[in-house]
């Protein structure tokens, strides 16, 4: 039951785009717009979400300079998804509630796994992701939604702080119809992958 799965995931944001370039188009006669070009798209913001139903469970940002390693991914869960989100819920939700990151190292390494364990996530909840099927998790669908609003008319942006304020409202901006519409395409992906016999789905 694909509407008990929560899928989650990180993004980067970076100041200058997803790639540090801009597309649109410019009417006749009519300059480019000067775009500011900076080393590694002046940097950016990690940010981790997710989603379950019609429920968009952050988004959260990750301290900038933090190295996500086993350890720091534990503690920002704690800090963030279980203090902000999951203690609210109820036993019964706890209960029913599949789990799903992907195969870093940071989440499914001993020390993570014996982590989220001992918070409830065990075995049982923590689904197994098969590698390199992104085009499998649903998220990815958000994250493309973040972006193109977050760039829209090829916005830029001048600090770490305005980048993020930006995500935050996007995210304000997806609607639950959206994210129910995300999570419900799980069975048609999955019938997608039997027909293409394991290959790329181009979701």
């Amino acid at each position: 039951d694909f509407s008990k799965v929560l899928w989650t995931d990180e993004m980067r944001v970076t100041l200058d785009g997803p790639d540090g370039w801009a597309r649109g188009w410019i009417s006749n006669g009519h300059r480019a717009p000067l775009r500011l070009r900076r080393q590694q798209g002046g940097g950016g913001v990690l940010v981790w979400a997710g989603i379950i139903k019609n429920e968009l469970v952050g988004p959260f940002r990750v301290e900038h300079g933090l190295k996500i390693n086993s350890h720091t991914y534990c503690q920002f869960l704690k800090d963030t998804f279980f203090k902000q989100w999951y203690r609210k819920k109820s036993e019964s939700f706890k209960k029913t509630m599949i789990f799903i990151q992907d195969n870093a190292p940071s989440h499914a390494s001993k020390y993570p796994t014996a982590w989220l364990a001992s918070k409830g996530l065990n075995d049982e909840i923590i689904m197994t992701w098969p590698p390199s099927s992104a085009d499998l998790n649903p998220i990815e669908n958000l994250w493309s939604l973040l972006k193109q609003e977050i760039y829209s008319e090829g916005k830029q942006y001048t600090s770490l702080n305005s980048v993020w304020e930006a995500v935050v409202a996007a995210a304000q901006n997806v609607d639950h119809q959206q994210i129910k519409k995300l999570t419900d395409s799980m069975n048609g992906r999955l019938i997608t992958v039997i027909e293409k016999k394991g290959g790329y789905i181009g979701h």
